[in-house]
């Protein structure tokens, strides 16, 4: 671990990233970067101000061009944004360009300013009790965020909980197993939700709260509950996991909103809201904005067209009758592929003639969405997540005012199947968990006599469809289910579009990128640089 630099200080940074709040939240106070550390430690309303900075620490989709999911087999890259993602594509994770390379690095700086904090927290005299709560049950929700991106993605790591003066700064710590490292991170969630309110005054709504606290342990305890941590296979982390998700469905904070798009457009739902976990944007220059729409559209609306669906994320999609498209008597029509499609379908993906804004796509060799210049790589572009009353050709300083969701109310709908499924085998709840969610969009229940595996195969391909590009859940499920190895170790599928003289289309497939994922890219380096440090965190992951 490197030595600790000033690390008495706190920075006050409005930041731009919190959970779902009104139209002006309390991260949009401005930053204190002048006033001393004494002084904040004096003064209650400065303590809980230094926390906003944790906000910044949750993950945001939009900050790249490439979306999390274009290191899976959902999305592909157009060829000149490609190179930046090489080093997942190809398995090198020591590539120099690889994304998380720094991941090591900045989530320890992370939980160093946490463990500050909440040493500082629980000393001083000035804040009241339900404050002092308050506080130390945000800071707690970050550290174990921060944690669960370190153990998820290196394994075993060091596990340090308080601060550290510099002497000890400069020890060498031990790596902590990834067993016990997980039991802490649980730990800390139910700790912390036992500190949160349910909810805050108006001027605080965006904070962390009890149930966002327990909806995160959801996504904790089933990747701890899957087959890449759990070889044994034990019932009883699966049932904890579907007990930790029914608590949160039983609370009834959250709900499925009706329009499946407004999950994604619609902002500020206060009461029973979809979302639990987002980072937040105002579209106003110079402050939280982003460039999705313009990135993601097609360049006959101006856009760049930059992440692009998969053939074999199409595929997914079953047609409105609930059956698969190989599956005997879908209706699926060769000729007619798009027609009478899972609505999520139509949602979430331009396809060619999907009407969008003003036209119809044209994805067919010459049409108008196919320049000669970085076309679609796959003949599809994305929908989700845009706007498409915002019109960014009008005012080149604006940007995108549309929030990323990290983590929603259907996904622990799908954990709770998942896990109780995994546990006990296709119970009436797993039925009802993964039904309300293909209600939303008028897809029929799933067939009542399904065995343990058939609801496994309806299961994950629901997470699949439902969850397409949201955060990097896509990614994660392929890792914790190691089904990566088979799924991220081949080739992505495309098509190509030729229009006929008749008016209708000729559809033919087509390699539109490749992936390499081998045993060893299940969990990242360490890097070399700290091992070169501490010794004590040798043996390197396996394959590396």
């Amino acid at each position: 671990m490197k030595r600790i630099n000033n690390i008495a200080r706190i920075l006050f940074l409005a930041g731009l990233t919190t959970m779902t709040s009104c139209q002006k939240d309390f991260l949009d106070r401005k930053p204190l970067n002048l006033v001393s550390e004494e002084t904040v430690w004096q003064d209650p309303a400065l303590i809980k101000l230094s926390i906003n900075e944790f906000y910044t620490f949750l993950n945001t989709g939009f900050t790249n061009t490439y979306l999390p999911g274009a290191i899976t087999d959902d999305l592909q890259l157009i060829g000149s944004e490609e190179r930046k993602l090489i080093g997942y594509l190809s398995g090198d994770f020591f590539n120099t360009t690889f994304p998380e390379r720094n991941l090591w690095k900045d989530a320890y700086a992370q939980i160093r300013k946490v463990n500050y904090f909440i040493g500082r927290v629980e000393q001083t005299n000035v804040l009241n009790d339900t404050d002092r709560k308050t506080l130390l049950g945000q800071a707690r929700f970050f550290r174990a965020f921060i944690y669960f991106q370190l153990f998820s993605n290196f394994k075993d790591v060091p596990l340090i909980t308080r601060l550290q003066p510099i002497e000890e700064a400069e020890d060498k710590p031990l790596k902590v197993s990834h067993e016990d490292g997980m039991a802490f991170i649980a730990a800390e969630l139910e700790k912390a939700a036992t500190e949160l309110p349910s909810t805050y005054s108006k001027e605080e709504w965006g904070r962390i709260t009890k149930d966002a606290a327990l909806a995160f342990l959801t996504r904790v305890l089933i990747w701890d509950a899957s087959p890449l941590n759990n070889e044994d296979n034990s019932q009883q982390r699966w049932q904890k996991a579907a007990d930790a998700a029914s608590r949160v469905i039983s609370g009834q904070a959250y709900d499925l909103q009706k329009e499946y798009t407004n999950v994604f457009l619609t902002k500020n739902i206060m009461t029973r809201p979809e979302v639990i976990l987002e980072s937040r944007y105002n579209g106003l220059k110079g402050e939280r904005q982003h460039a999705f729409d313009k990135n993601n559209s097609s360049t006959g609306f101006g856009g760049k067209g930059i992440n692009c669906p998969t053939q074999d994320l199409v595929d997914a999609y079953e047609m409105a009758n609930g059956k698969a498209i190989t599956e005997q008597g879908s209706g699926y029509d060769k000729a007619k592929p798009y027609i009478g499609r899972d609505p999520r379908f139509d949602k979430a993906i331009l396809h060619n003639e999907s009407l969008f804004k003003d036209r119809k796509i044209e994805t067919f060799t010459g049409g108008l969405d196919m320049p000669r210049t970085n076309p679609t790589p796959t003949g599809y572009y994305i929908r989700k997540f845009i706007d498409e009353k915002f019109d960014y050709n009008k005012d080149a300083s604006a940007g995108s005012s549309t929030n990323w969701v990290i983590m929603r109310y259907a996904e622990v709908l799908l954990n709770f199947a998942e896990a109780q499924n995994e546990a006990t085998g296709p119970t009436q709840a797993v039925y009802e968990a993964v039904n309300a969610i293909r209600k939303r969009v008028n897809m029929p229940e799933l067939a009542k006599d399904l065995n343990q595996e058939q609801m496994r195969v309806k299961i994950r391909n629901e997470r699949r469809i439902e969850l397409a590009f949201e955060d990097n859940i896509r990614y994660q499920d392929l890792r914790r289910w190691k089904a990566a190895e088979t799924m991220l170790n081949k080739s992505v599928s495309g098509v190509t579009i030729t229009k006929n003289n008749d008016g209708s289309f000729k559809y033919a497939p087509k390699s539109a990128g490749t992936r390499v994922f081998t045993t060893k890219n299940y969990w990242m380096p360490i890097p070399l640089v700290e091992l070169g440090v501490n010794t004590n965190l040798n043996p390197q992951n396996p394959g590396w």
